[in-house]
């Protein structure tokens, strides 16, 4: 178990996210950063969740530390892993190397700072984090107020149970993903997409500024939705008549929304491009101009506030290239033992 003595500036259990949901306007939530997750429950000897497309699998529930300032008392000794962002993190002050496996002992206290790059750093425990499950998962949906610990972020004073051990956690100590594979979180940001259904009723030189534009970040990007700052974008005239009557007067607005899956870069009224983040709505109704490719989610998640951000158009087919590569470097192969 632990014990929170300091909650952070927002700190939630999340997992891969909850699965079959969005039909009933239920959103995924999970981990912003999944791919740092996912790292960290290997390391630690949790079961993995698979990749973000299925979520056939839901693997151990971590916590998200979104710019740091947790500080948690263990209860217990436990194998943790912190990831994603580093936060400068140090038990009993002596520092704790990250992407690695780290002993803290009962009573023993893990403090973390504040990130310099990257939002969100994930702390993985073998065993998980024990909260219930709702829908499948044990992600925290904050603005729905279920899943992860009671609904909610963490607060001062919160214990967290820790699951059951399935393996020696000594056999598990001194592990370290490989530095070459640990992705740099460095502004500009460059983020994939596949060109959105609506990306038609834009024009010509509104989707050249789209591609070619250097987005600042907005400050009030949250798991929601990370909003970006620049130029207006125009949409083309001459919708018909049967359009403006259902949809409504704003050319951004849609008459039928099939729904709007993780990643789905909407503009309403041609004003600062929304990503849709794992606590979206399941609809929007705004123009969907691209949308963001699944693995690329977590360099969205990993963006702080006013950083810059080129998104890049790619094809179908590249996008599964890059998602077998990803799912090809998440191995025990590119885990290195040292010996002491």
């Amino acid at each position: 178990m632990f014990e929170v003595l300091k909650p952070g500036i927002q700190t939630t259990v999340q997992d891969a996210g909850r699965s079959g949901g969005q039909s009933k306007g239920v959103p995924p939530s999970g981990a912003q950063d999944l791919f740092s997750l996912r790292i960290g429950n290997l390391l630690v000897g949790n079961p993995d969740s698979g990749p973000i497309l299925s979520r056939s699998k839901i693997g151990c529930a971590g916590l998200e530390i979104a710019l740091g300032g947790l500080e948690m008392r263990a209860v217990g000794d436990h194998l943790i892993s912190l990831t994603g962002a580093d936060t400068f993190a140090s038990i009993d002050r002596k520092p704790v190397i990250p992407w690695s496996t780290s002993l803290i002992r009962n009573n023993q206290v893990l403090s973390c700072g504040v990130s310099k790059k990257g939002a969100r750093a994930y702390l993985a425990v073998h065993g998980g984090f024990d909260v219930p499950l709702y829908m499948g998962s044990r992600s925290t949906h904050l603005s729905g107020q279920f899943g992860g610990y009671f609904g909610r972020a963490l607060r001062a004073g919160d214990n967290l149970k820790v699951g059951e051990a399935t393996s020696d956690i000594g056999e598990l100590l001194y592990r370290t993903y490989r530095k070459d594979l640990i992705p740099l979180y460095e502004s500009p940001w460059e983020v994939r997409v596949i060109t959105g259904p609506e990306s038609h009723i834009f024009t010509e030189s509104s989707l050249r500024i789209f591609y070619s534009y250097m987005w600042k970040q907005s400050q009030k990007a949250d798991r929601t939705g990370m909003r970006y700052i620049g130029p207006k974008l125009d949409f083309c005239d001459g919708r018909p008549n049967y359009l403006i009557e259902d949809a409504g007067s704003d050319p951004s607005n849609i008459v039928i929304d099939p729904g709007a899956p993780i990643g789905t870069i909407q503009v309403p009224s041609g004003v600062e491009p929304i990503v849709l983040s794992v606590d979206s709505p399941t609809v929007g109704g705004f123009a969907r101009i691209a949308v963001v490719i699944s693995i690329d989610m977590s360099r969205v998640g990993q963006t702080r506030p006013f950083e810059k951000t080129h998104f890049k158009n790619i094809s179908t087919k590249e996008a599964l290239v890059h998602l077998k590569h990803q799912e090809s470097i998440i191995s025990e192969d590119n885990i290195i033992r040292s010996s002491q």
